[in-house]
């Protein structure tokens, strides 16, 4: 593979990573007034990350729903449970899809008690 072709590939995914965060940001102003829109962001958000094969962060992945693809808000279109101290539970409102999270407290606090 040529240089120029490897540059062209970082930029195009440089350039995917911009309209993610864009996309993410608008989904989170836009889930108030109008749930469906920002639902229509994670669609675009999840589309353009398949193409051009860019990963998501955590903080992304926790927020939407693989099953049917809506924003997960805390207290509107998700709950949020600890399960005895060893996982998250973020459950959709919309499918009912359990998603879950290890729970890991700080060493440091154990030994302390």
């Amino acid at each position: 593979m040529s240089r120029i072709r490897k540059i062209q590939k970082r930029l195009i995914k440089d350039i995917a990573l911009k309209r993610i965060e864009i996309l993410f940001e608008l989904a989170k102003k836009e889930h108030k007034l109008h749930s469906d829109w920002s639902n229509r962001y994670i669609t675009l958000i999840r589309k353009i990350s398949m193409r051009y094969r860019v990963r998501l962060k955590k903080e992304q992945k926790m927020r939407m729903c693989k099953n049917c693809n809506t924003f997960l808000m805390p207290g509107s279109s998700s709950r949020i449970r600890l399960h005895k101290k060893k996982y998250l539970l973020i459950t959709c409102l919309n499918c009912e899809k359990i998603k879950r999270y290890p729970y890991i407290q700080n060493k440091r606090n154990l030994h302390n008690e």
